[in-house]
């Protein structure tokens, strides 16, 4: 019949578009499943240690004292729209300066008053190598602008982006006000990162799965099913039909 050669047609057509992908869907679930989540995130090599808490004590300057010794020094490239006081590793209480993004402006001494716009790469490489647990050497350091790697993609610009010498070849981004740890890339990670663009087919940006492409990729992926199953229910009355013994 016209319509069965039809199916079988379009089944052999859809399959020979949708394989590549079910192939990359299928050996991305597989590699998601043996990667550990925490490993490629770099769980295990996070210093946890809390900072140490405020000490009152150590604050001299006023929240509007410390905007205008930065005010004073023109680091602040935009108005000033919250202070938040911190405390270092080292013991140091700051001020921080945030605009309406909470961005940090610039840091200010909460004792000594001396203003901070940015750290120096010195700094950002102790906070990376405070961070990480892993005995490790710094290989280079870089401060990012603008076109930041894809590997840190939608996270904050500037950046300080810290490389370590270790087997997992981590990279550690630094907030260059504050000195804190934005985030932590490695070669697990970046594994995850590819098999993730292949399964959800963005192969731009890698994070939006609402596209057009995936859908129709997936909606082929049902016909070619679709189709595989309609040919199996073709056979079915083939395999059960008995033989008939001849007589004579």
């Amino acid at each position: 019949m016209k319509w069965k050669k039809t199916v079988y047609l379009s089944h052999r057509w859809l399959g020979l578009l949708v394989s590549l992908q079910l192939l990359a869907w299928s050996v991305g679930g597989f590699m998601f499943s043996i990667l550990d989540i925490d490993n490629v995130h770099g769980d295990w090599e996070r210093n946890v240690d809390p900072l140490p808490p405020v000490r009152l004590s150590d604050i001299r300057l006023t929240p509007s004292e410390a905007v205008e010794r930065a005010a004073a020094e023109g680091v602040l490239a935009a108005d000033v729209a919250s202070v938040a006081v911190r405390t270092r590793h080292n013991g140091q209480t700051v001020y921080e300066l945030l605009d309406t993004k909470n961005a940090p402006l610039a840091t200010v001494d909460a004792s000594a008053g001396e203003v901070v716009r940015r750290i120096g790469p010195d700094q950002a490489s102790a906070a990376a190598l405070r961070d990480f647990l892993p005995q490790a050497k710094v290989l280079s350091v870089r401060f990012l602008e603008d076109d930041p790697p894809l590997e840190y993609r939608g996270k904050p610009m500037p950046v300080y982006q810290v490389a370590l010498d270790h087997p997992k070849e981590t990279h550690v981004y630094v907030q260059p006000v504050t000195g804190q740890v934005i985030t932590r890339r490695n070669r697990p990670w970046r594994i995850f990162d590819f098999f993730w663009m292949l399964h959800i087919m963005d192969y731009g940006r890698r994070e939006n799965f609402n596209h057009r492409l995936l859908t129709t990729m997936s909606l082929v992926a049902v016909l070619t099913s679709a189709s595989g199953l309609a040919m199996w229910s073709f056979r079915l009355p083939k395999w059960r039909r008995k033989r008939v013994p001849s007589s004579g």
